[in-house]
């Protein structure tokens, strides 16, 4: 029942909830600094992520024609 378009925005959604959970968990524990620099490359992650989200938004729509080999109207 979940259009297959947006599998992917969906996944990008889930990954980037993941980042967030996992960098904050990082950057608050910071037991040494490999933790906290992976705390935050992680942050830098989740924004590629969520720009990943915006873009597939912007791509997918469901009234354009997908591709070239789409017959003129």
């Amino acid at each position: 029942c979940f259009h297959w378009l947006f599998q992917d925005i969906f996944n990008s959604v889930i990954a980037a909830l993941f980042l967030l959970v996992a960098c904050l968990f990082a950057i608050i524990i910071k037991t040494n600094k490999g933790t906290l620099a992976g705390g935050v490359l992680g942050l830098i992650l989740l924004v590629l992520c969520i720009v990943n989200v915006v873009l597939l938004c912007k791509k997918i729509s469901l009234d354009r024609p997908r591709g070239r080999n789409t017959p003129a109207r």
